[in-house]
C-alpha cells in the first residue's frame, strides 16, 4: 500500500480558514446587534441548571460543536476540557484510558481495576475501561465534571465523570443524512428520521451510521490497504421512543448498538535491551531494591534471519516515526456493543420521581496483535534437552550422563525457532444491568434529592500470549557447570537462544454494587439570595468474585479463587456565594472511593488457591472556583483551583517475576499522593462573527507514599520509592485555544463558518518507576501539538430543507506523535504507539 499524503491545496484552504477568522473583525460593519453568550444547560446535579449556577468545575460541549468537531466517542474529546486527556487502547478498537486532573483510569483492558473517571451514557454506567470509547449518535451535549462525584455518580468517580447525554425525539417529522469521504480511502454516511407524534403521542427517533477507512500504516506484510494498522469500519444503530404522559410524566427507551471491526494501530518497535546487569537500586538510602533484568534481544536479533528480507531493514528499534511496518500477526480486532436504556419520570407535584434501568453488552474479540513490530524470523531455541547440542564430543565426555552420547549430541545442531518476540490474541465478554431510583423536589429556599442505585456485572477473559525470552545461556553453564562453564562458553554455537512459551490467561469475575444517597441546597434569604449551601453523603457497598482457570502455561489441578467486600461513605459539601447575578465564587470539598478488586494475572496466596485482593482507593478534593460572565456577556471565565490527598493508591505495575508463560501486571496499593492544579475555561464575543474559546490546566502530581516491595519474593521488605515515582498517562499542562467565524450570507440563514483550533498536552509518562519498567524514561510520550480546522456553509435553502457542506482536516501539520509505550519489563524490549497523521476530508449533510 501507498500511504496517503495530503495534499497541499487541502491545507492551504483550511489554513486560509484560519486566516479568516483571525481577519474577520473587517465584517463587523455589516453586523446585526450582537447578543452575547448564550446560557448553558447541564443536569450535572441531576436537575437543569445553568452551568454558571452550578458550584463545581464542568465543562459543557454542545451539539453543534461536536457535530462540526465530528466528535464520535469519548476519545475525541481530549484536550477539550482542562486537565482531561485521553488515550487509546492497545487490543481493542473501544478502550480508551482516560485522566482527569492526574487520576487516571486504569490502561489494562482487562477485568481488573475499576474506572478512576466514571462514564456515563444517558444516565447508565459504563463499568469498563475497554468498553469506552462508544460510537453514540444524537448526541445533545457531553458534560465533563471535574473533581470527586462521589455523592451523586458514586463510586469509581475519583477523578469526575464525563456524561454523553442524547436528545429527545422531536415532536414533529424530520428527516436527516450526513455523508462524506476523506484520505486514507474514508467515506461515511448517517441518516435519521424522526416520526414526530404518532400513535398517542409517541415519539421516535431512528437512526443509523456507517463508517470507514483504511489503514494509515503499511504493512508490507498485508497487501490489503483495509487491513493495515489503523484500518477499522464501523456499523452503529440507534433507536429512541418517548411516550409523554399526561402533563407530569414520560417514559423513554433507548436502544444502541455499534460494531466496529477493524486492526489495531501499528505497535513500533523503539528499545531493546542488551542484557547488561541492572544492579540493586538505592532509593534515599534504602539498599537492596531489586530491579527487573531485561533479556539480551539486541543479540539475538543481530543473529537472527527475517524471513521476509524486506523486514530485516525494519527490525531496528527507533523512535522516529515509521510508516510502513512489518507484522505477522496483525489480525482483525472486532467490537460489539448494544445497550438497552429505560426511563421513567413523574411529577407529582411537590415531588418528582425517576426511575432509570440499562442492561448493556460489551463482546470484543482479537483475532491477533502483533506486540513487537516485527516480522517472523527464525534463529536458535531453548530447550533444556538440546542445551548441549554441537559442544564438542571431547567436551561432552566429562559430563558421565552424556558421555555415552557424546558423538551424537555432538553431532545434533541447536534446534531453531521460527516466530517473534510476543504475540496475542483475546476473547472478553461482558455484561452489565443498572438501576436507579432518584426522588427529587424544591422549594423557595431548598432543593433535594435522594435515591438508590443498583449495578451488577459479569465479565470473562481467554487470553493466550505466545511469547519469547532471549536466554543468554553463557550464564547457564558459568553457573551450573563449575570448572567446565569457561570451556562451555568457548565452545558454545549458540549464546543466545529464544524460550518459547504459549500461556493462558483465561477467568470470569462479578461483581455487585449497591448504594444510597442524598443532596440538599439551601438558598439562605431565598433563591434570590446571594448565598447557597450544598451538603449530601453517600454509602456504597460492594462484592467482587473471581475464578481463574488457568494463568501460565498449565492449568492449576483446582481453579484459583476471591471474593472480597468494600464499603465507603463518601460526602461532598458545597458554598456559593453571588456577589452579582455575572459574578459567583464556590468552594468545594468532597470525598470519593474507587473500589477495591482483583487482578486476574496476580499470584495466589502461598500455598493456596485463594487469589488475594487490593484495596479501595480514597480521595479527598479542596476546590474553590470562580464563574464571572462579563462585558455585558461578551466573556466567560471560569476559574478553578484544587487540592486532592489520595490514599491507598493502586498502581498497575508490570511484574518482576511473574507467573511462567504470561506477561502481565500486578496491582498493587502502594501509598498517598497528592495533585494540586489549577483550571481556566473561558469564552469571547469578540463582535458578532469572531469569537475565541480557550482552556488551559495544570497539574502537579506530588508522590507522598509509593511502598514496593523490593523483590518479587514473597515475604519481602517494603521500601518508599515516592522520590522517584512518576505520574502515568497525565500531561502537567494542557490546552487548547481556538477561533470561530460566523459570517451571514444570505437573509435567509446561510452562513459562513470558520474554526481553527489548537490543543496542547505536556507528555505523559506510561509507568509509573524505572524499576519494573527500565524503558520508562524513553517511551515518554510526545508533546501534544495538534492544530484542527473546518470550514463549512450552513443553512443552504434546498427544496424546503437546509444543507451544510463542511470542509474539515485534523492534524493539519502531520506531525507524528509517539503517544503510548509499553515496556515488557524482563522480556528485554519495549514499543509504542503514534496517534493519527494528517487526516481531511468534505461532509455534506441535509435535514427536511
Amino acid at each position: 500500500m501507498q500511504v496517503s499524503q495530503s495534499p497541499r491545496f487541502a491545507v492551504r484552504l483550511l489554513l486560509g480558514a484560519s486566516l479568516l477568522a483571525v481577519a474577520s473583525p473587517v465584517f463587523a460593519q455589516e453586523a446585526e446587534e450582537d447578543t452575547g453568550l448564550g446560557e448553558i444547560v447541564v443536569t450535572a446535579q441531576k436537575r437543569e441548571q445553568n452551568l454558571q449556577d452550578v458550584p463545581i468545575a464542568i465543562s459543557a460541549i454542545g451539539s453543534e460543536k461536536l457535530e462540526r468537531l465530528n466528535v464520535r466517542d469519548t476519545r475525541d474529546i481530549s484536550g477539550l476540557a482542562p486537565n482531561v486527556t485521553i488515550v487509546q487502547g492497545t487490543t481493542s478498537n473501544s478502550a480508551a484510558v482516560i485522566s482527569i486532573r492526574g487520576i487516571t483510569s486504569p490502561a489494562s483492558e482487562s477485568f481488573g481495576l475499576d474506572q478512576a473517571n466514571a462514564l456515563y451514557v444517558d444516565g447508565i454506567y459504563i463499568g469498563r475501561s475497554g468498553a469506552s470509547a462508544l460510537d453514540v449518535m444524537d448526541i445533545e451535549r457531553v458534560e465533563v465534571l471535574r473533581g470527586p462525584q462521589g455523592t451523586l455518580f458514586g463510586r469509581n468517580s475519583t477523578g469526575g465523570a464525563i456524561a454523553f447525554i442524547s436528545r429527545d425525539p422531536s415532536d414533529d417529522l424530520k428527516v436527516s443524512a450526513r455523508g462524506g469521504f476523506g484520505n486514507y480511502g474514508a467515506w461515511n454516511g448517517r441518516v435519521s428520521l424522526d416520526t414526530g407524534e404518532v400513535l398517542g403521542g409517541l415519539k421516535t427517533t431512528l437512526s443509523y451510521s456507517h463508517s470507514r477507512r483504511n489503514g494509515t500504516v503499511d504493512n508490507i506484510l498485508q497487501p490489503d490497504n483495509s487491513k493495515d494498522p489503523g484500518a477499522r469500519r464501523t456499523d452503529a444503530l440507534r433507536a429512541a421512543l418517548k411516550l409523554d404522559l399526561g402533563e407530569t410524566g414520560s417514559i423513554r427507551y433507548i436502544f444502541d448498538w455499534s460494531k466496529t471491526t477493524g486492526r489495531n494501530v501499528a505497535f513500533q518497535l523503539t528499545n531493546v535491551a542488551d542484557g547488561t546487569a541492572r544492579p540493586p537500586l538505592v532509593v534515599n538510602g534504602q539498599p537492596g531494591i531489586t530491579q527487573t533484568q531485561q533479556a539480551p534481544v539486541q543479540q539475538y536479533l543481530a543473529g537472527a534471519t527475517f524471513l521476509d528480507a524486506r523486514c530485516a531493514a525494519l527490525a531496528a528499534p527507533t523512535r522516529a516515526y515509521r510508516d510502513t511496518i512489518c507484522l505477522d500477526q496483525d489480525k482483525d480486532a472486532i467490537d460489539e456493543v448494544q445497550g438497552h436504556n429505560l426511563q421513567l419520570q413523574n411529577d407529582f407535584g411537590g415531588f418528582q420521581v425517576k426511575m432509570t434501568a440499562g442492561y448493556r453488552k460489551w463482546d470484543s474479540t482479537s483475532l491477533g496483535s502483533d506486540l513487537d513490530g516485527l516480522g517472523t524470523f527464525r534463529g536458535p531455541l531453548f530447550t533444556s534437552a538440546s542445551l548441549l547440542n554441537g559442544m564438542p564430543a571431547s567436551l561432552l565426555a566429562f559430563i558421565p550422563s552424556v558421555a555415552p552420547f557424546a558423538s551424537f549430541v555432538a553431532a545434533t545442531p541447536v534446534p531453531t525457532t521460527t516466530q517473534g518476540l510476543f504475540d496475542t490474541n483475546n476473547v472478553r465478554k461482558h455484561q452489565q444491568f443498572s438501576q436507579e431510583i432518584e426522588v427529587s423536589g424544591d422549594s423557595e429556599v431548598l432543593d433535594w434529592v435522594v435515591g438508590g442505585f443498583y449495578f451488577w456485572e459479569k465479565g470473562s477473559e481467554n487470553n493466550p500470549q505466545n511469547s519469547g525470552f532471549v536466554l543468554d545461556t553463557n550464564q547457564v553453564f558459568l553457573a551450573n557447570f563449575g570448572g567446565l562453564g569457561p570451556s562451555f562458553v568457548a565452545a558454545n554455537p549458540a549464546r543466545y537462544r529464544l524460550v518459547v512459551t504459549n500461556g493462558l490467561l483465561r477467568y470470569t469475575t462479578s461483581s455487585e454494587s449497591t448504594a444510597l444517597y442524598g443532596q440538599a441546597t439551601y438558598y439562605v434569604g431565598g433563591r434570590d439570595g446571594q448565598l447557597s449551601l450544598t451538603g449530601g453523603l453517600r454509602y456504597t457497598w460492594d462484592n467482587k468474585f473471581i475464578i481463574r482457570q488457568q494463568s501460565g502455561a498449565t492449568a492449576p489441578a483446582t481453579p484459583d479463587q476471591g471474593r472480597a467486600s468494600f464499603g465507603r461513605l463518601t460526602w461532598n459539601a458545597m458554598a456559593r456565594y453571588e456577589f452579582t447575578d455575572e459574578v459567583s465564587m464556590y468552594l468545594r470539598a468532597a470525598s470519593g472511593y474507587r473500589s477495591g478488586g482483583f487482578n486476574a494475572p496476580d499470584t495466589t496466596q502461598a500455598g493456596t488457591s485463594t487469589l488475594l485482593p487490593f484495596e479501595s482507593e480514597t480521595i479527598v478534593s479542596y476546590e474553590a472556583g470562580i464563574k464571572a460572565e462579563l462585558l455585558d456577556r461578551r466573556l466567560r471565565v471560569n476559574l478553578a483551583g484544587y487540592h486532592n490527598k489520595f490514599k491507598n493508591l493502586a498502581a498497575n505495575i508490570p511484574v518482576v517475576t511473574s507467573t511462567p508463560g504470561v506477561f502481565g501486571s500486578r496491582i498493587v496499593n502502594v501509598g498517598k499522593v497528592d495533585y494540586t492544579g489549577f483550571e481556566v475555561e473561558a469564552r469571547a464575543v469578540i463582535n458578532d462573527y469572531l469569537s475565541i474559546d480557550g482552556t488551559f490546566g495544570y497539574v502537579d502530581v506530588n508522590y507522598k507514599e509509593f511502598k514496593v516491595p523490593t523483590s518479587g519474593a514473597v515475604g519481602a521488605p517494603i521500601v518508599d520509592i515516592a522520590s522517584i515515582a512518576r505520574e502515568g498517562y497525565t500531561s502537567r499542562y494542557t490546552g487548547n485555544i481556538a477561533a470561530n467565524l460566523r459570517v451571514p450570507l444570505s437573509d435567509n440563514g446561510m452562513t459562513f463558518n470558520a474554526r481553527v483550533g489548537y490543543t496542547y498536552e505536556s507528555p505523559k509518562y506510561s509507568f509509573s518507576n524505572t524499576i519494573s519498567t527500565p524503558f520508562n524514561e524513553q517511551l515518554k510520550s510526545d508533546p501534544k501539538k495538534q492544530i484542527d480546522a473546518q470550514i463549512s456553509i450552513d443553512g443552504i435553502q434546498v427544496g424546503g430543507g437546509e444543507a451544510q457542506l463542511l470542509v474539515w482536516g485534523k492534524n493539519l501539520t502531520n506531525r507524528h506523535e509517539f503517544v503510548r509505550g509499553i515496556d515488557f519489563g524482563a522480556l528485554g524490549y519495549g514499543g509504542g504507539y503514534y496517534g493519527d497523521p494528517r487526516t481531511y476530508g468534505v461532509t455534506l449533510g441535509v435535514k427536511f
